[in-house]
């Protein structure tokens, strides 16, 4: 984790287009656990919370128990591909050895995450 702890005032400097931020959406997953970071409030996760966190709303969302079967599959996803995916747009650091995400604060990403979370979240019950 490279970069100081943003400040309140102080959002990402990285310019995401629209492009970008759409095409990081596209994936349910990767989506999910956008949903997960950007409502964090001190910008920080363990990677095994995240993993529930992607697992419990993958299962809610499918209607189904969640198993040890699906829980380990979301870890490995996330661990071989979405975080590092996050990471190259600078939108998270992921520390594996001590298993810690932070997100960066990104204005535009988190107004499409609050749009999309919101069509297919809240609207789906």
């Amino acid at each position: 984790m490279t970069r100081p702890k943003p400040t309140e005032s102080s959002i990402i400097e990285t310019t995401l287009s629209l492009d970008t931020v759409l095409e990081l959406l596209a994936n349910q997953r990767r989506r999910f656990a956008l949903y997960a970071v950007v409502d964090l409030t001190d910008d920080l996760i363990e990677f095994e919370m995240l993993i529930e966190e992607v697992a419990t709303l993958e299962a809610a969302c499918a209607q189904t128990a969640l198993t040890r079967e699906q829980y380990q599959d979301v870890a490995a996803d996330l661990y071989h591909w979405h975080l590092p995916v996050l990471a190259d747009v600078e939108l998270i650091d992921f520390d594996t050895r001590d298993e810690l995400v932070r997100y960066w604060p990104h204005h535009v990403l988190e107004t499409w995450v609050a749009r999309v979370r919101q069509d297919e979240l809240v609207h789906r019950e």
